[in-house]
């Protein structure tokens, strides 16, 4: 693939607000080449990292007021199994949307296709936790993540990867012959090959495969933590998120499959702008500075800097945790951050 806006932005996902309308004008100023739909989890358990993907899922129970959704296979989940692949059979996409009760954020949707913001859009992004995430946070009525039962396993990649179709499909209803990106969102990789990870490395990259694979436009994850990248960049992903402010080093350390993944068309989203309380001390240089001191790294480890330039700017993570006012600042960063690497022509 060819990617020729380096430099360009877009966010993670989640914002601290409970307002939609108060986030859309941060979006629409601050990342107008790449714009998202929010994710407000404080607005609603319904807009909690699984419960938000989680209509349509076979067995599924939850508690509101407990803040509580597990997967109930104790009764009834021989009917809900069969229907859910029926479903698949028949290519339906409408069991597996999203809904406003779920998303309030996606009615940014409606005021990008208007004129006026339609004409600055270079791609449109969206965002689904991952199945690894997605499999370890959702657990069966005796508390055992679903990820690890095989039968589970396959109906939670399905689900997700159905979700990402329907996803898509709006997208290019909406914004007709406009590239789309999907990020899977993958924080819990952050375990991967720790002694408290029973992951499997195959099971990990065929899931995420799986989901890539009912993806027509790009396809990331976007893991905020330290990871194995190795297993990451063997997957068929496209654009590869990460904590560039905190975990740039750790990335370094896999050379050859970086370079690897950058020689076949591979972008990286640098989250260079810190989403934890470090933003107070950071300014719009001092990120730039600490972006160049990353490829300078990296180009040490012998990646060429000319595809480094295949590069979208990101905050390191959502913006959820933070007050609304830092919240702010991380966006406004971003997009100076942005505006600053392109005006001296870096790299």
């Amino acid at each position: 693939m060819e990617f020729q806006y380096p430099f360009i932005t877009t966010g993670v996902g989640s914002f601290p607000h409970q307002d939609e309308k108060e986030v859309f004008p941060l979006i629409l100023k601050n990342f107008p080449e790449i714009p998202f739909w929010p994710q407000l989890p404080k607005r609603s358990f319904l807009e909690g990292m699984v419960v938000q993907y989680s209509e349509g899922f076979p067995s599924l129970k939850w508690k509101e007021k407990e803040q509580k959704v597990w997967v109930d296979t104790s009764q009834g989940f021989d009917k809900e199994f069969e229907k859910f692949y029926q479903r698949l059979e028949e290519g339906e996409l409408e069991p597996f949307q999203i809904t406003q009760n779920f998303a309030k954020g996606l009615r940014i949707l409606k005021d990008l296709s208007s004129k006026g913001h339609r004409k600055k859009i270079k791609y449109i992004k969206g965002q689904i936790t991952g199945p690894i995430t997605f499999g370890l946070a959702l657990t069966d009525q005796e508390a055992k993540p679903i990820f690890y039962d095989p039968t589970l396993r396959d109906i939670l990649v399905k689900h997700l990867s159905s979700k990402a179709r329907w996803m898509e499909k709006r997208f290019n209803e909406l914004f007709p012959g406009t590239p789309t990106i999907l990020f899977f969102d993958e924080p819990s990789l952050s375990s991967f090959g720790s002694a408290f990870s029973s992951l499997n490395r195959e099971d990990v990259v065929h899931s995420l495969n799986e989901c890539f694979d009912a993806v027509k436009g790009l396809k990331g994850v976007h893991c905020c933590g330290n990871t194995d990248w190795s297993v990451l960049l063997s997957t068929n992903l496209d654009i590869l998120s990460f904590d560039a402010y905190g975990y740039l080093e750790t990335l370094s350390l896999y050379p050859e499959e970086l370079k690897s993944f950058l020689g076949r068309g591979g972008i990286l989203a640098w989250g260079i702008v810190p989403t934890s309380e470090a933003i107070i001390k950071e300014e719009a240089e001092s990120l730039v500075k600490r972006f160049k001191k990353g490829v300078e790294t990296l180009s040490k480890k012998g990646v060429d800097q000319t595809l480094l330039q295949r590069a979208i700017l990101t905050p390191s993570c959502g913006t959820a945790s933070l007050p609304i006012p830092l919240a702010e600042k991380v966006c406004q960063l971003t997009a100076e951050v942005s505006r600053r690497l392109r005006e001296k022509n870096f790299l």
